[in-house]
């Protein structure tokens, strides 16, 4: 019986989501702002202003515990498709 693999694209951006989703104690299943704004800066060179990164939290966030936070599956998305805000990155 074959072991079902995930694609290599898809391996970058979980990749890529894990190194920034750390905590101190554990991983977690989401980025907060402050997590993905390091992201943007350290990997893709890339500052936004307050204003584009309040819409980006407003379009694509999820709220967990009070908190506007990015998930996993919301992560890969921005990667994807015509309205993805990182459509124009390839990893």
């Amino acid at each position: 019986m074959k072991k079902k693999t995930k694609s290599k694209s898809s391996n970058k951006y979980l990749r890529l989501f894990n190194k920034y989703s750390k905590t101190e104690y554990s991983k977690t299943e989401y980025l907060t702002e402050k997590q993905i704004k390091k992201l943007m800066k350290t990997e893709f060179k890339l500052v936004y202003n307050k204003n584009i990164m309040n819409s980006f939290m407003a379009i694509w966030s999820s709220n967990i515990d009070g908190k506007q936070v990015i998930t996993k599956s919301t992560f890969v998305k921005l990667f994807k498709g015509p309205d993805g805000f990182f459509r124009d990155i390839t990893l």
